[in-house]
């Protein structure tokens, strides 16, 4: 039985919570030495879904520089703010003749630097989450898939304070796969030191090292001491984990919305469908979301031929976004969506197009509220700009999905044991093995 939530040897890189939708207009060329900033301001102008004014972006813009300056240098320094009209392009040249004098009086301010702020500062200003700057350093890693680390390719959970770690899932074709490791074996030792009374975390770090490199581990499998030697390897952690739990329950685990996850979700379930699995939990939680094709494509392998929310434009118009019918696979009910707080974009569409098409239930607790269509700009120095172009309103009551205290309310709510126990999985688990009447 699963009771902890599975913890990553080594964690992987966090990547952004959006939705991409590639539709990128041209940039018109920079009418003043702040490309950068200059090419953020007039993609926000032109194609934010909430229409911003000048006023409201340049000001704080100039807010963010000032916050950097009293950072940095004299916290009572102070920038001057000219009066703008809301005329985008005089504005933008007031505000760029003020970034000017900012920089000549801060020699030593990388003026760089100062630009990245007050884009920053412009994104920011939307106060939603599909809208923000990446600099170029950052940009490098959007949307990106898991990356490479080194170590033995398993996650460990911990069954209780005074209890062994153990190994909860052994990642194919891993090093710990290859040395004989085993679900549910429990770690007493690694490289001869005991680990009775240690937490998941200092366990990983205790496993994790450089490639090559050998780690010794006494497991406990079945009341017998197995010592094991692993040479640490390179590891991708997977987006999908796919298990069979207590009663037949099968149980996929998304981490993120990109690559070829939909493919892989598709394939566990119909490995779990050949097994004859009573019905299925689909756990989403910490899903920061991905790519909105993802999204839809793994929505659709449980609802078909269906509305799974509607988008909402700049002009206010209601799309519906439709299923991928060629994606669903016909399968046993009932399906639980597990969600919380951190459940976001992509995750969300999933979760509100399986509950609004009534072919599954959600659980778990109430998400992100981050649902919307971010759009990547490249901009003149490399980093990126992500602009929300739509808002997603639920397809069955028409509510929006987008903002604080917004998202997904669970039909059944499970708060999250602080104590580590994983009891959102186990209530899903249950509600499944019993036809859905827990």
């Amino acid at each position: 039985m699963i009771r902890f939530r599975p913890v990553l040897v080594l964690v992987a890189a966090l990547v952004v919570s959006s939705c991409a939708a590639i539709q990128e207009l041209p940039i018109p060329a920079a009418s003043t030495n702040f490309a950068t900033a200059e090419a953020a301001f007039n993609i926000l102008i032109e194609r934010h879904v909430d229409k911003p004014s000048s006023t409201q972006l340049l000001n704080a813009a100039l807010d963010a520089v000032q916050t950097l300056l009293v950072k940095m240098n004299d916290p009572s320094q102070t920038v001057t703010k000219p009066t703008f009209t809301g005329s985008p392009q005089s504005d933008f040249a007031k505000f760029a003749t003020t970034l000017n004098d900012v920089v000549a009086a801060n020699p030593k301010e990388d003026p760089k630097l100062v630009e990245e702020q007050a884009t920053d500062g412009m994104a920011r200003s939307m106060n939603e989450c599909h809208t923000y700057y990446l600099d170029p350093n950052r940009a490098k890693g959007f949307n990106a898939p898991p990356q490479e680390y080194s170590g033995i390719g398993a996650t460990i959970t911990s069954p209780g304070p005074n209890d062994l770690v153990e190994i909860a899932q052994v990642f194919p074709d891993s090093p710990a796969e290859k040395a004989g490791v085993k679900k549910g074996d429990k770690i007493k030792t690694v490289n001869g030191e005991d680990m009775a009374g240690s937490t998941s975390d200092v366990v990983a770090n205790k496993i994790k090292g450089p490639e090559g490199t050998t780690v010794n581990i006494v497991f406990v499998r079945n009341g017998v001491d197995t010592p094991i030697a692993i040479v640490r390897g390179k590891v991708t952690p997977p987006r999908v984990i796919d298990q069979t739990d207590e009663g037949n329950v099968g149980y996929i685990s998304v981490s993120q919305l990109n690559g070829d996850v939909s493919t892989q979700v598709a394939q566990a379930v119909k490995r779990q469908n050949d097994a004859g699995v009573v019905g299925r939990v689909l756990d989403l939680r910490d899903d920061p979301g991905g790519d909105l094709s993802a999204a839809v494509d793994i929505a659709s392998i449980f609802v078909k031929n269906a509305t799974i929310v509607y988008q909402v434009g700049r002009d206010g118009n209601r799309t519906p976004l439709r299923t991928n019918d060629r994606m669903y696979i016909d399968s046993p009910k009932p399906l639980v969506v597990l969600v919380n707080k951190n459940s976001a974009s992509g995750a969300e569409i999933i979760a509100a197009g399986v509950r609004a098409n009534g072919v599954g239930t959600v659980m778990g607790e109430q998400t992100a509220g981050c649902v919307g269509i971010g759009q990547p700009r490249e901009l003149p120095d490399g980093g990126l700009l992500l602009v929300t172009i739509a808002r997603m309103e639920d397809a069955k009551t028409g509510e929006p999905l987008n903002g604080p205290g917004k998202g997904i309310v669970p039909d059944k709510p499970v708060a999250t044991d602080q104590s580590g126990t994983d009891n959102q999985r186990l209530a899903a688990d249950a509600f499944v093995r019993t036809g859905g009447r827990s």
